[in-house]
């Protein structure tokens, strides 16, 4: 991977995604397959935007498909191929070569559904300007969903079911000191039906906005929506 190095200090954001027709496979029974890739793309969208609207020096996006690079460049961001063997994999790969760059990695999902700049701003400052690991937790799963990692660190992700422990963990064997970040935009990412259900909650007609569906009334649920037109 050629990258520009940056001579230290500056940020950039990492966001690993699947290809479309992998993506949200635990919401088959809410959504047809291109509602899926829709819901996706646009929550994708939203965490470049906020990503743009940040202080990074390069915004990254690693993997997905043709849809997910035409998107990455239309934003201004970086497409970067996935030829890993999976996502902590491509993770190391891409942090190893911000290090290279002298950039401070900081990792997004790309399902964060109400992200904004303010929470990446958080994020840094919770960091002291990446002079220090900082970890943002999920609201389910003991997930980690957000982390600012240091260039040139001994860190590397964990990501997966209870990695904010596994996370701070590693931390305390390195030795590097570390903070936490609780801004509410890292709090909940979208995988299963009732992630879905809560993004309704919070913000009434957030599917249609997001995944195109037809005039959804206000009190729309995941449930309400099987069978919906689209491809079957």
């Amino acid at each position: 991977m050629n990258v520009l190095n940056h001579g230290g200090g500056g940020f950039v954001a990492l966001v690993p995604m699947k290809p479309l027709h992998l993506a949200k496979s635990r919401l088959s029974a809410q959504l047809v397959p291109s509602q899926r890739a829709a819901l996706s793309i646009g929550m994708l969208a939203g965490v470049l935007s906020a990503a743009v609207e940040s202080a990074m020096s390069e915004i990254w996006v690693v993997g997905g498909d043709d849809k997910i690079r035409e998107l990455t460049r239309r934003l201004g961001a970086r497409w970067i191929e996935d030829t890993s063997a999976g996502l902590n994999d491509a993770l190391s790969d891409a942090i190893n070569a911000a290090d290279n760059a002298g950039l401070h990695s900081l990792y997004l999902p790309g399902d964060l559904p109400f992200l904004r700049s303010g929470d990446i701003a958080a994020l840094i400052a919770a960091s002291e300007g990446g002079s220090k690991l900082a970890l943002a937790a999920a609201q389910r799963d003991g997930g980690t969903n957000a982390m600012l990692v240091p260039a040139r660190s001994r860190f590397r992700p964990a990501l997966g079911e209870d990695s904010f422990r596994r996370h701070t963990d590693l931390a305390q064997r390195l030795g590097m000191p570390y903070a936490v970040c609780d801004s509410p935009g890292f709090a909940l990412d979208l995988d299963t039906p009732a992630d879905l259900e809560r993004c309704e909650e919070i913000e009434p007609g957030f599917l249609g906005r997001l995944a195109g569906l037809p005039d959804l009334p206000a009190n729309t649920t995941p449930e309400s929506i099987i069978g919906l037109p689209g491809d079957g």
